[in-house]
C-alpha cells in the first residue's frame, strides 16, 4: 500500500495521531539542533564579540592580495577549490582574513569562519571546527539546516567522528542539497591561523579531510580559504597530491609590495593621532618627516606588525 497515506490527515495510528506524530518530529529536530549548538565555539567566527575590534587592512591597502583572493571565490575553477594564504608572523594575515569575511559576507558570499587562537580554549584545537562552520552553514545557507539536522538524527555520535566525515555529513552533503535546491548561495569557508591549532598532527588532518570532502562533490562551487603561517606539518599536508591538485597557493611576500601598503598605512596613522590625541596641536606640520617613515618602513620589512607596534608606542609614549 504505498500510497495509503498519500494527502492523508486526522489518521491515528496505534493511538498516535497526525499532531503527536508531527510534534515528535518537531521535537526530535530540535534536540539535533541544540545538540549542534553545544559544539559550537563561542568566539570562533569573524564577528563574534570575542573578536571584536579584530585587526582588518587599512584602507587602500592590500589591494592586490584581496582583488587576488576574491576573484579566487568568484571563480568556477573546480580544479582551484581551495586557497592556502600563508606568510611569516607580523604578514598581516588575520587582517587580510578579516577583511575578506566582512566584504564576503556583505556581498552575501560567506558561508562560515573559524579563526584559531592558541590563546583561547576552544579556539586553539580541531574538536568544535566543524560543528561551528555547519552552525554558521545553517544560518548563512537556511536551506542546508534540515539536511544538518537529518544526518545529526541519523548519527548522533557524529560529533565523536574524524573530521572528514564530519565535514561529510555536517556541511558538504548539507551545502550540495542546497546549492541543488537553490541555485545561488553563499560559496567561501574561511579558516584562519591554522597554525595555532595546537596539537601539530591535526593541523593536516584538517587540511587533508577538506581536500577530501571537496573531491566528493567536484560542481558543487564550495570555496574554502585556510590561512596559516608556513610550518612544516602544514607544507607537508599542502604537498599532498591529492591536496595540490586542488589547491591554489598565495603567499604573502615581496611580490605584493608591502612596503608601499606599511607606508600608506603609517602616514594615515599618524595623521589621526596628530587629529586625535590631545598633544596633536602642538606637532609640527611636517611631523613625522619623511625620513623618520622610511626608516619604519625599512626596519618593518615587509612585516605590518613591527609599523604597528611602533604606532603604539608612539601612542602610549614610550
Amino acid at each position: 500500500m504505498p500510497d495509503a497515506f498519500h494527502q492523508a490527515s486526522n489518521f491515528t495510528i496505534n493511538g498516535l495521531n497526525q499532531t503527536d506524530i508531527r510534534n515528535d518530529s518537531d521535537q526530535r529536530k530540535d534536540k539535533a539542533f541544540e545538540r549542534l549548538q553545544k559544539e559550537v565555539v563561542a568566539g570562533a567566527s569573524y564577528n563574534s564579540g570575542e573578536r571584536y575590534d579584530a585587526p582588518k587592512c587599512h584602507p587602500d591597502t592590500r589591494k592586490a592580495v584581496l582583488s587576488n583572493i576574491m576573484s579566487w571565490v568568484d571563480s568556477d575553477d573546480e580544479l582551484s577549490r581551495m586557497m592556502w594564504l600563508h606568510g611569516q608572523v607580523g604578514a598581516g594575515k588575520s587582517a587580510i582574513a578579516q577583511t575578506i569575511a566582512e566584504e564576503s559576507d556583505t556581498e552575501g558570499k560567506l558561508v562560515a569562519s573559524f579563526f584559531f587562537s592558541r590563546f583561547s580554549p576552544g579556539r586553539n584545537n580541531k574538536n568544535g571546527l566543524i560543528a561551528t562552520i555547519a552552525f554558521q552553514l545553517c544560518i548563512s545557507v537556511p536551506a542546508a539546516k534540515e539536511h544538518v539536522i537529518k544526518n545529526i538524527k541519523e548519527n548522533p555520535k557524529i560529533f565523536e567522528s574524524n573530521i572528514w566525515s564530519q565535514m561529510r555529513a555536517l556541511v558538504i552533503e548539507p551545502f550540495s542539497h542546497a546549492k541543488f535546491q537553490c541555485g545561488v548561495i553563499p560559496r567561501l569557508i574561511i579558516i584562519d591561523g591554522l597554525d595555532e591549532c595546537l596539537i601539530r598532527k591535526d593541523q593536516a588532518e584538517i587540511i587533508e579531510a577538506i581536500a577530501k570532502s571537496l573531491s566528493m562533490k567536484p560542481s558543487s562551487g564550495l570555496r574554502v580559504l585556510l590561512i596559516s603561517r608556513p610550518e612544516v606539518e602544514i607544507r607537508q599536508a599542502f604537498n599532498m597530491d591529492n591536496v595540490s591538485a586542488l589547491c591554489t597557493r598565495l603567499v604573502l611576500n615581496d611580490t605584493f609590495d608591502p612596503d608601499k601598503d606599511i607606508e600608506l598605512y603609517l602616514r594615515s596613522r599618524f595623521e589621526a593621532l596628530k587629529r586625535q590625541h590631545k598633544l596633536g596641536l602642538a606637532l609640527p606640520i611636517s611631523w613625522p618627516s619623511d625620513e623618520a617613515i622610511q626608516q619604519i618602513v625599512e626596519k618593518s620589512s615587509g612585516q605590518f606588525i613591527y609599523a604597528s607596534t611602533v604606532l603604539n608606542m608612539t601612542l602610549t609614549g614610550n
